[in-house]
């Protein structure tokens, strides 16, 4: 029983990881105008990425080493996204990258002033 738990758990997250690599390509595609021929590609990156994000996330080690394995994981996608992306695409993508990271971290400061 608890090998078919653990099967359907596994199976749970993986389509999960699935889910959310189609929501960021399908916000992909439209701000950055992907063709057809870019959006498996980018499909593939996001799941990729997602499930090494989701490794890191709930494997061992502490707060900084997990940063660490995010942030190189972040670069790996970064790169691979670089071969399928137009340069203007590429350079339209890290700048709504910038712009999410301030805003997760605009976010970040109002949660800690409400503490």
């Amino acid at each position: 029983m608890v090998l078919i738990g653990s099967v359907t758990f596994a199976a749970q997250a993986q389509d999960k990881a699935k889910d959310i690599a189609k929501r960021m390509t399908d916000t992909m595609t439209v701000r950055l105008s992907l063709s057809a021929d870019q959006v498996p590609k980018v499909q593939s990156i996001n799941e990729d990425f997602i499930g090494n994000a989701s490794e890191v996330k709930n494997g061992g080690g502490g707060k900084l080493t997990k940063l660490k394995k995010l942030k190189a994981a972040g670069k790996d996608r970064n790169e691979a996204l670089k071969g399928v992306l137009t340069d203007a695409q590429y350079k339209k993508f890290l700048e709504q990258q910038k712009e999410n990271k301030e805003e997760a971290k605009a976010r970040y400061k109002e949660l800690k002033k409400g503490e």
